[in-house]
């Protein structure tokens, strides 16, 4: 059965090494029949939560105007979703974080999805996993299947890319 997968995207950088993983594992997902959608979150204007709570009503919608909402609604129909980010200072991008944020009225009622994290580091993940780690918790009844974790360049990692590209082909 295919399984409709959203894939989030935090880096500043089209092709940079988080964004190449999650090309990889888009490429895994369509070609073993699944559905596949890419958010690159640096082509997406939104603002960062306003903490009004006009989100806390029943249609859980925020009130602004922004492309945010398309992408909550597509998490909340997705059987899996991955979340990238290039590790900065030791932990998540600031443009993962504040996505986050935006997803207040959304994160208690994603249930049974199916997770996969992917980072791009120098040389450490410092706190990065823990801080996505820990926002996956809050959705009911979530399922951590991989880490992936690139350390310098991903692009001559041949076998990190075929882990991530059979990982999206076997979500």
């Amino acid at each position: 059965m295919a399984k409709r997968v959203v894939v989030i995207s935090s880096s500043p950088r089209k092709g940079g090494n988080s964004d190449t993983l999650c090309d990889e594992f888009v490429n895994g997902a369509v070609d073993a029949g699944n559905t596949a959608t890419k958010y690159f979150l640096e082509d997406i204007e939104f603002g960062s939560c306003k903490a009004c709570y006009a989100c806390k009503t029943p249609d859980r919608e925020c009130f602004q105007d922004d492309e945010i909402s398309i992408i909550l609604d597509d998490m909340m129909e997705a059987d899996v979703i991955v979340y990238a980010t290039p590790v900065y200072y030791f932990s998540m991008c600031g443009t993962l974080k504040m996505f986050f944020d935006r997803c207040y009225p959304i994160f208690r009622y994603l249930e049974n999805k199916d997770y996969y994290i992917i980072t791009a580091a120098g040389s450490s993940n410092g706190d990065a996993l823990k801080g996505i780690e820990d926002f996956i918790a809050f959705s009911k009844n979530p399922n951590i299947k991989e880490i992936f974790s690139g350390f310098g360049d991903v692009k001559n990692q041949k076998d990190l890319l075929k882990e991530v590209y059979d990982a999206g082909k076997n979500c």
